[in-house]
């Protein structure tokens, strides 16, 4: 069923704090952060201070994020969270104000493409696995409102389901979305006609227990979370030979289990890295995109405990991100999602990583 949605900005408990400049954005509640702002405001080495923390009257742990990037002004962006406990979607803009909340059955994680073919338009779509029934469910973004509104043919199912990503071919065009679990299985979306996304499985292999992923489209690389043994990378083409190879290792470089969530910080000649959260150690580990995955370094996000889901964002989103967002989940105070600025992101991390704005996923290759 689809899900119940409200237009109209709901009241923030999120909270902007922008503790380096002092106080709150204007139009947000002014807070009194205490210790809290003291200790984000120091330059621990090693460890970011968020700017940001998305928590919404009925969030309940937030534990997956996409980050949709405005078609034509960066700085109305939005981050969309996925509550798996809380039953619900909710869309934030940068300052931390919900704009929408959506009952959302048991959502798992969440991603998003842009430029989906559909009804004879291109749009933007948000898809993520719904565990209740285990099934797929694709929401259509409208730039005007920054909303969400569901468009697949409620009959994409799955077998049980427990994480999963998004990945476009570079080859062919065509989007797919990728379920983990015990068993990762491949779903082609495409338009199933009266405006709405049908879906079809192409593939599926047996893995240990995956929750994150993450699809490397322009290199055409599917990322598997396996919690207890590491990082696989399997070709993204339904005819590539899976389970892949296992391209991170637990107990190398201090990654500890679970390893969960995954995303790629993109890079001008596909450079960049690929980032993990390594929840046993309240950390995140940096690797090479690509090649032979070299381990580059940690990094803390200070408030980020257990951190499941995690995304990155090279494009610079405004005022409040200039150099793009990093948003990760935590498992403390709440639930909620905090969102860092990348420069903070990068300059934790000895040597620094870079700073590089000139992508732009819009300009990426579009499913046919």
């Amino acid at each position: 069923m689809t899900g119940s949605s409200r237009h109209s900005p709901i009241a923030p408990v999120a909270v902007a704090l922008f503790l380096a400049a002092g106080g709150a954005l204007a139009g947000a509640p002014r807070v009194n952060v205490g210790a809290a702002a003291n200790a984000l405001r120091k330059n621990v080495p090693g460890r970011a201070a968020p700017t940001v923390r998305l928590q919404a009257a009925g969030s309940r742990d937030q534990d997956d994020m996409c980050i949709w990037v405005h078609p034509s002004d960066a700085s109305k962006s939005t981050v969309i969270t996925s509550d798996k406990s809380g039953g619900r979607l909710f869309v934030y803009d940068l300052a931390g104000r919900a704009i929408q909340s959506l009952q959302a059955g048991k959502p798992g994680n969440i991603d998003l493409r842009y430029g989906f073919p559909l009804a004879g338009k291109k749009v933007d779509v948000v898809a993520f696995n719904q565990r209740d029934d285990d099934e797929i469910w694709v929401y259509a973004v409208a730039a005007a409102t920054r909303t969400l509104r569901r468009v697949d043919d409620g009959r994409i199912r799955t077998a049980m389901n427990y994480g999963g990503t998004l990945f476009r071919s570079p080859k062919t065009g065509k989007l797919y979305f990728v379920t983990t679990a015990v068993r990762t299985e491949q779903y082609e979306l495409s338009d199933g006609g009266s405006g709405k996304v049908a879906g079809r499985k192409v593939r599926s292999w047996r893995t240990g227990l995956c929750e994150g992923a993450v699809g490397d489209d322009e290199a055409g690389v599917i990322y598997l979370a396996q919690e207890n043994k590491g990082v696989w990378a399997v070709g993204g083409e339904p005819t590539d030979p899976s389970p892949g190879r296992l391209v991170v290792r637990t107990g190398e470089n201090g990654l500890q289990p679970d390893v969960e969530g995954l995303a790629i910080y993109h890079a001008s000649a596909r450079g960049g890295y690929l980032l993990v959260s390594s929840q046993g150690s309240n950390a995140f580990k940096v690797y090479r995109r690509g090649g032979a995955h070299e381990f580059l370094g940690t990094f803390t996000v200070h408030g980020a405990r257990d951190t499941d889901g995690i995304d990155v964002t090279n494009v610079a989103l405004g005022a409040a991100f200039p150099k793009g967002l990093f948003a990760c989940h935590t498992d403390s105070g709440g639930r909620p999602v905090l969102l860092t600025p990348w420069e903070r992101i990068a300059k934790a991390v000895a040597p620094p990583l870079k700073i590089d704005t000139t992508r732009r996923p819009r300009k990426a290759r579009e499913p046919r």
